[in-house]
């Protein structure tokens, strides 16, 4: 079992109308038990930086749907940057938690409660001939010959960008299951099929869907500026 502590200090002479001297220390456990937490991501550091102040975009953190929900996580997030006026904007989705500036950090517990991915099934159908392509979330197959569960095949082999794929041998069907549930700046539509090109009547059809619900707890931060930026974070989690 590991030990990890969390300390914090509050001091001043003059803040208060008396002395403020704080300090306040966890010993971080699993929820609900005394037992010390045993997984961390190890402490990184980035530098963002964009062409322009119009091109400036969020950075994902952390999505709660790789980490256990309603747990007992914890966040450490700090802006390195010396520049005064240079701030992130730590979001959870659409709800701001706030700004840190140069210097600047925190640590926060995470639930991390995720929301429902898409899924949706695609059947391979009717005459197919070596060629045929069919093109989906930017990845394109090409037949290699006119059998259906081939085909089938060939379409859950591929690696798409925000899909994984589950197919069952000798069988014409796809199921497509989304990376991650959508989040409050990203929606994941399941309303349209593929792209089909085909010299016969080929068909790829969406033949069962359901649309994601979307998360709840995934982390972003946005830099201030498009010039560089240097943020340092940590999760420990169970």
């Amino acid at each position: 079992m590991a030990t990890t502590t969390a300390t914090i200090t509050l001091s001043s002479t003059d803040l208060l109308s008396d002395e403020l001297a704080l300090t306040t220390t966890s010993t971080l456990t699993t929820a609900g038990t005394a037992t010390g937490v045993t997984q961390a991501s190890g402490l990184s550091r980035k530098t963002t930086s964009a062409a322009s102040a119009a091109a400036i975009q969020s950075n994902v953190l952390y999505r709660a749907a790789d980490y256990t929900a309603n747990s007992a996580n914890k966040v450490y997030i700090k802006n390195c940057s010396t520049t005064v006026a240079e701030f992130f904007t730590v979001t959870i989705d659409q709800e701001q938690i706030g700004r840190l500036y140069a210097g600047d950090w925190m640590l926060m517990p995470w639930s991390a409660v995720s929301g429902t991915k898409a899924v949706f099934t695609v059947t391979i159908a009717a005459t197919w001939a070596a060629g045929d392509t069919w093109e989906f979330d930017g990845i394109t197959m090409t037949a290699a010959n006119s059998t259906t569960a081939d085909i089938a095949a060939q379409i859950d082999a591929l690696n798409y960008p925000n899909w994984t794929t589950t197919y069952v041998a000798t069988e014409s069907t796809i199921i497509f299951v989304a990376r991650y549930a959508s989040s409050a700046s990203e929606e994941v539509h399941v309303t349209a099929d593929g792209t089909l090109d085909t010299a016969g009547n080929g068909t790829a059809n969406i033949t069962s869907a359901a649309v994601g619900s979307k998360s709840e707890s995934d982390i972003t931060i946005r830099p201030s500026v498009h010039t560089n930026m240097i943020y340092e974070c940590m999760l420990i989690h169970e």
